[in-house]
């Protein structure tokens, strides 16, 4: 059996184990299991990394784009306002699922989970 790279099985929001089936089944929510080799995907948690990934890259795009405009090129506001908010709603949208799918892949890889105190598991909520 091939290893699938966490970073391409990520950008190509496929199967972390076998690198062919989806890992999503709708937008951003993972499918409980891989369609193809039914690897169990119910421990899938990105947590809140994706956002914040998404959030520095969309910012490191939009605010030259609306200091050029609003700058260089002397657009009025609403100009500016809605360039920026359309190009971070967008790219927002597009990236969010590939660095889910990315963070979930390179968990899958390392076999990182929830850190666990022991004995812990006996007394979960």
């Amino acid at each position: 059996m091939s290893v699938v790279s966490p970073i391409v099985a990520g950008l190509t929001q496929t199967c972390p184990a076998c690198g062919k089936g989806k890992v999503f089944s709708k937008y951003l929510t993972f499918a409980d299991r891989c369609g193809v080799c039914h690897a169990d995907f119910r421990i899938a948690d990105a947590g809140d990394g994706p956002a914040v990934f998404v959030m520095f890259v969309v910012g490191a795009i939009v605010v030259p784009v609306a200091v050029v405009l609003q700058l260089g090129l002397h657009a009025p506001s609403f100009v500016v306002l809605g360039v920026a908010f359309g190009l971070t709603l967008a790219l927002s949208l597009a990236l969010l699922p590939i660095f889910k799918a990315v963070l979930f892949a390179l968990q899958w890889h390392h076999k990182a989970g929830e850190a666990r105190t022991p004995g812990m598991d006996q007394h979960d909520e």
